[in-house]
């Protein structure tokens, strides 16, 4: 398994209008990152992702440690 941050299109605003939110996912190779990324709640499903990088394990727990959601909106 290897690890990656996937930067999604997030939220309900309309056409063309969204909020970029950051996944640590873990999968086998990119595509499949960009695949589960696309699958969390509140993501455009249809929209490309963003950005999509692989990541050490050390930020992968980093990244995990904290609700992706909590941390868009600067709950940390």
């Amino acid at each position: 398994m290897r690890y990656f941050a996937v930067t999604c299109r997030h939220g309900h605003f309309g056409t063309k209008r969204y909020q970029p939110i950051t996944f640590a996912v873990q999968a086998d190779n990119i595509f499949e990152a960009c695949e589960k990324a696309k699958a969390f709640p509140g993501v455009k499903h249809t929209a490309p992702v963003l950005r999509c990088a692989e990541i050490s394990h050390s930020e992968f727990e980093r990244l995990s440690s904290i609700n992706a959601y909590e941390r868009m909106y600067g709950r940390e």
